[in-house]
């Protein structure tokens, strides 16, 4: 007669079980932490935030949406003028120009020369292609163009 053999889980089927348990733990994980953290797509307020998309964080308009820019290169400057829906120049404000060189980050202050028409020297760094982004802000209405300049 044989003897019955008693099988002890080998190696492949206790790694398939942990395998499923580790998932199932990160899966319960994952919950736990969306559920009570969120994020701003589960936002209460998520839809809100898109109907009031032009407002800023005091309830009124943002009048920057209304502004347009116009870059030149005057000479070995880089000339911004800043002007509103009729064409009458936009003051008091403050204008960037940020531009990325690989993981760096350069950001350009530009200051108000006249009403509505900000000045700074050429960056070192803008030879050939030069990609970045304008942005304007005065109080809490911002107005921002992403420009491109060949040098």
């Amino acid at each position: 007669m044989q003897k019955p053999s008693t099988k002890s889980p080998s190696r492949w089927q206790l790694a398939i079980v942990l395998m499923v348990a580790t998932f199932l733990l990160g899966m319960g994980t994952t919950m736990f932490i969306s559920i009570e953290r969120g994020s701003g797509v589960t936002d209460p307020d998520y839809y809100q935030h898109g109907l009031n998309y032009a407002k800023g964080k005091n309830g009124a308009y943002n009048e920057g949406l209304d502004w347009g820019m116009s870059a030149s290169l005057a000479g070995s400057d880089l000339q911004v003028r800043v002007h509103d829906e009729k064409g009458a120049p936009v003051t008091g404000g403050r204008l960037l120009f940020q531009t990325r060189h690989g993981n760096e980050k350069e950001v350009l202050t530009l200051a108000e020369t006249s009403p509505g028409v900000f000045v700074a020297p050429w960056p070192a760094s803008g030879r050939g292609e030069l990609r970045g982004e304008l942005l304007f802000t005065r109080g809490e209405s911002v107005a921002s163009q992403k420009v491109v300049f060949f040098n």
